[in-house]
């Protein structure tokens, strides 16, 4: 018997994380997405192999949400997509601190959050992964 595999994909609500998520249901994988509203997002049929969790991924409690719910639902984490990321369309000079948090929160600190609870869990079932 094989046993089903579990990814976690964030930035899930749209785009090219809701299709990753339709991509990986459809293999028959068991898929955590989430994202800061992701639970109001009309791309998903419901699915029992499908769990969302909304949350903003820069908030290290957020990751461990998202980390949980999959060992919780699906008892292991096999597979991440660090898809979530912001851009800002303006000129660098005009980027204020406030915008360069933003972008670090989502892009660097939510990437640093999410991937060490998904490896800290990979480590402990022994049986590899991706990220």
């Amino acid at each position: 018997m094989t046993t089903r595999k579990t990814v976690i994909v964030t930035g899930a609500s749209q785009g090219i994380g809701a299709g990753l998520v339709n991509a990986f249901i459809q293999r028959g994988y068991n898929v955590v997405a989430t994202s800061r509203q992701v639970s109001a997002s009309e791309a998903f049929q419901a699915s029992d192999r499908l769990a969302l969790v909304d949350g903003d991924i820069g908030d290290a409690e957020t990751a461990a949400r998202v980390a949980r719910t999959a060992i919780d639902r699906f008892g292991s984490i096999d597979a991440l997509v660090n898809n979530a990321g912001i851009f800002l369309a303006k000129p660098f000079v005009e980027f204020t601190m406030a915008d360069f948090e933003k972008l670090s929160s989502t892009n660097l600190e939510g990437f640093i959050h999410l991937t060490q609870q998904v490896v800290r869990q990979m480590l402990a079932q022994k049986t590899g992964g991706s990220v």
